[in-house]
């Protein structure tokens, strides 16, 4: 779950990489059925004055993940949503096994994956990126394969990401460093810096969250209802 506690130890142990020039990757791993539900909404809910505070942390969460100067692999085997997907996004191999799946669930409570958005159509054609958005469809691992938001799919994602560590290894630490970094700079060359353009989706959906279709989302949510539009 993202709550700040949660955002606020990844942010603490990202600079910790940033500093540090020994560490050759990160590797994004969890334990239980569940990679990363989003956040927590039980939470939002009752302190919507901290919503934004919240949006803010994480889109500094998602840009310090991107700009991480080492590779980054997610490891997952259980399901994903809504914020979740956003770390997948930052990764740049996402190893996932037969529990795997994933979902943006925004729109069924009024609510939009922002800044997710930012960093999907990094990974998919943006298309398939709004596809999901509006429908919120589950995807299972070979799902995700076919559409680029996973690299490698198998039934022991973990022994996967033990090999693939193993030949990231072997590349040269400079030159992995080096390379990445500015295929990553090119590949983001948009009108504002990634940074800003968080922050500006950040607020967006704050102002969303605000309004009555959020309200009635939330609730019905809470409720186990379907929402009235």
């Amino acid at each position: 779950m993202l709550d700040l506690d949660t955002m606020a130890t990844l942010r603490c142990c990202m600079a910790d990489v940033a500093c540090d020039t020994t560490l050759r990757l990160v590797r994004l791993d969890a334990e239980g059925p569940t990679w990363c539900a989003g956040a927590d909404l039980r939470a939002v809910a009752a302190a919507p004055a901290g919503l934004a505070g919240v949006l803010a942390s994480y889109a500094e969460l998602l840009a310090d993940l991107s700009e991480c100067p080492i590779p980054v692999i997610a490891v997952v085997d259980g399901h994903v949503r809504g914020g979740g997907v956003g770390l997948l996004c930052t990764a740049d191999l996402v190893v996932m096994g037969p529990r795997a799946s994933v979902t943006l669930p925004e729109v069924r409570v009024g609510l939009w994956p922002m800044m997710v958005g930012a960093l999907l159509g990094r990974v998919m054609s943006p298309r398939t990126a709004m596809a999901l958005a509006l429908t919120a469809e589950r995807l299972d691992a070979a799902g995700c394969l076919r559409v680029a938001l996973a690299t490698h799919v198998g039934d022991e994602p973990r022994a996967i990401a033990d090999e693939l560590t193993a030949t990231l290894l072997q590349g040269a630490p400079s030159a992995v460093r080096a390379g990445r970094g500015a295929w990553r700079a090119h590949a983001g060359l948009e009108a504002l810096p990634l940074r800003e353009r968080l922050h500006a989706l950040a607020r967006e959906l704050a102002a969303l969250a605000e309004g009555a279709e959020a309200e009635e989302g939330l609730r019905s949510f809470f409720e186990k209802r379907p929402p009235a539009w």
